[in-house]
């Protein structure tokens, strides 16, 4: 006696995963179920790790930062890779905006030196 299908009731061959005549997935296995959990989560660390570096400055890092700490961290995330390249641009942006502060307070200081010495001479 031969398996029928649920869907249309016609006689199934043996072994078979989809139903000939209806085209209906007869186990639930072979169905991929795609779980997106902690997708949007890596994808908004992505985007504000790129943002800190122009536009949104600081606030695009440290959201870029905390977000990317919580996606690796997520043991539940499945897009841990994406997580990680935002977490990243984060620090990256971080610390471009970091050294361009540290530089433009050393060259405003030398700057201001060279202004006093110059008006020192007169």
């Amino acid at each position: 006696m031969g398996n029928f299908c649920s869907n249309c009731g016609n006689e199934l061959r043996e072994n078979a995963g989809v139903c000939l005549s209806c085209g209906q997935l007869l186990n639930a296995a072979n169905a991929k179920k795609t779980n997106n959990k902690g997708k949007a989560l890596a994808t908004v660390s992505v985007v504000f790790g790129s943002l800190g570096f122009y536009p949104l400055i600081f606030v695009g890092s440290i959201v870029g930062l905390i977000t990317g700490i919580i996606g690796v961290c997520d043991s539940s995330n499945q897009y841990t890779g994406r997580s990680k390249i935002g977490l990243g641009l984060s620090i990256g942006s971080f610390c471009f905006w970091i050294i361009l502060l540290i530089i433009s307070f050393l060259s405003a200081g030398s700057m201001r030196f060279a202004f006093y010495r110059f008006f020192d001479q007169l």
